[in-house]
């Protein structure tokens, strides 16, 4: 029987694992993460696995905001894991001790908040996805209304939210003076300022003074994040023994591609990330607009369509001839809306994107990208769209195309009448209006986008816009995915 991966065994592996090449009896904790989930293991861990042998004082405590999955897994691996780079011609495997533990906030509220207030802790980085945000309906704002939220401010010291904790945990530090930085690494424009107003907008609900004081002590960082990181199988499990020679419960697939980019805007220490290969920057924008638009709003494209078009896997979707060339039309469309990037070529910065989705060695499920789509599509997708309307007075068609096949993704039946679950905040909702027959299909897609607030009402009004949606998902119904799909490629 295969041995178990723990800081016990390491003297098993195979010998191209590349293990740390730190002491880990040295390293202490100064960094806190929300969200342990399998991006941040194969992302800003890796980052701070490679710190580690230049300064140990950066160690990860990890919070999981919702399940113990997670933690069961890595207890009794003593909280290492394996990372699995896969390309074309090689597979790459490391072992990484970056995370010190693991606190399941909802067993252990309190563990939480004195790990974000205590002195050691420098930095606190989050990937908790759009929807942990708590956001109201501007995208830009914190919902009162939010379940969460309202728990939150009735129990403040059983937090459910990042904000609840966050606040809670600067209650504390308030009193010892240390200042705290914070920096969101999930795919949202201006991620650090959106934070910034959610948790400002939640201390004044709870302590104005305490507000001040954050205002003044804590500052929040915009990052770009990027790397695909598909979801780990039973089957990639099982398979990591013959990779490590030792069983790794929480293996992680990835590519080789990795970026960092931060805004150079801590309050206190920082973490030297740029050492290794992170960029600090005084303005992150121009790369999260780049990697938001070309990389993640091409994803969705290819989720939706991909989907529809009966393809489980994105390397699959972008193998066909007639996506691919809907992804190389918004691809131009895109790049339409970006400026320059310091020292990145757009144009081969989008022909690596198309390499790295083809990467079939990175199986990235189309339903895994397909999910939430309310949250993600504003960014990715409509606001490009909007820029293209002012810039050039006409309507993105790949965009519509794109919008079109996630409107008939929320029916939830293929065209062969197998149902499927669509994954949204507000799935019951977008599903029970998308499957609602309307013989106007300009109404129908105008209820359809109005209610999932992703278009606001200037774009509404715009007929040209709503007209070319509805057309082809008209065309996509009554014709089929693939038809419309390779009369679009042709057209």
């Amino acid at each position: 029987m295969t041995r178990l991966l723990s800081s016990h065994t390491l003297s098993d592996l195979r010998p191209d694992v590349k293990t740390f090449e730190y002491d880990l009896g040295k390293l202490t904790s100064g960094i806190v993460h929300i969200g342990i989930g399998a991006f941040h293991r194969a992302h800003q861990a890796v980052f701070t696995d490679d710190l580690l042998a230049l300064d140990p004082r950066w160690k990860i405590t990890a919070v999981s905001l919702r399940s113990p999955d997670i933690r069961n897994k890595l207890q009794p691996q003593d909280y290492l894991y394996s990372v699995l780079e896969r390309s074309s011609h090689e597979d790459r495997v490391r072992v990484v001790g970056a995370i010190d533990r693991v606190i399941v906030a909802p067993e252990c509220p309190q563990d939480v908040i004195e790990a974000l207030a205590s002195p050691n802790t420098k930095v606190v980085t989050i990937t908790i996805t759009e929807k942990g945000y708590c956001r109201d309906s501007s995208g830009e704002h914190l919902d009162i209304n939010n379940a969460a939220i309202q728990h939150d401010l009735a129990h403040p010291q059983k937090p459910q939210t990042f904000a609840g904790f966050i606040v809670e945990a600067c209650r504390k530090r308030k009193q010892s003076g240390e200042k705290l930085t914070i920096i969101s690494c999930d795919n949202l424009p201006s991620n650090g300022r959106i934070m910034r107003n959610i948790v400002q907008e939640y201390a004044q609900l709870v302590d104005s003074g305490l507000g001040r004081w954050i205002e003044s002590n804590v500052n929040f960082c915009n990052s770009m994040v990027d790397r695909i990181v598909p979801a780990s199988t039973q089957l990639d499990i099982d398979e990591s023994a013959n990779a490590l020679g030792l069983e790794d419960g929480c293996i992680v697939i990835t590519e080789p591609f990795r970026q960092w980019v931060i805004e150079d805007n801590f309050a206190a220490e920082k973490p030297a990330w740029n050492k290794v290969g992170a960029l600090f920057t005084a303005d992150v924008e121009p790369f999260e607009n780049m990697k938001l638009r070309l990389l993640n709003g091409a994803h969705s494209a290819l989720a939706y369509v991909g989907f529809l078009a009966g393809y489980d896997y994105i390397h699959q979707a972008i193998g066909d001839e007639d996506c691919l060339k809907l992804i190389k039309s918004l691809h131009q469309d895109l790049l339409i809306t970006l400026d320059d990037v310091p020292d990145i070529d757009l144009t081969e910065y989008s022909n690596t994107i198309i390499q790295r989705f083809s990467n079939n060695k990175v199986p990235y499920k189309t339903t895994q990208v397909a999910s939430d789509g309310s949250q993600k599509l504003p960014q990715r997708l409509v606001k490009p769209l909007l820029i293209i309307l002012s810039r050039q007075n006409r309507v993105s068609h790949p965009i519509a195309f794109v919008i079109a096949s996630w409107c008939r993704y929320l029916k939830a039946v293929k065209e062969s009448g197998e149902a499927y679950t669509v994954a949204d905040p507000m799935a019951q909702q977008l599903v029970a209006k998308a499957s609602h027959k309307l013989d106007n299909y300009p109404e129908h897609v105008a209820d359809i986008l109005s209610f999932s607030g992703i278009c606001n009402s200037e774009l509404l009004a715009d007929q040209a816009f709503v007209n070319t949606v509805a057309r082809y998902l008209e065309m996509i119904e009554k014709k089929g995915i693939k038809a419309e799909l390779a009369s679009f490629g042709s057209g």
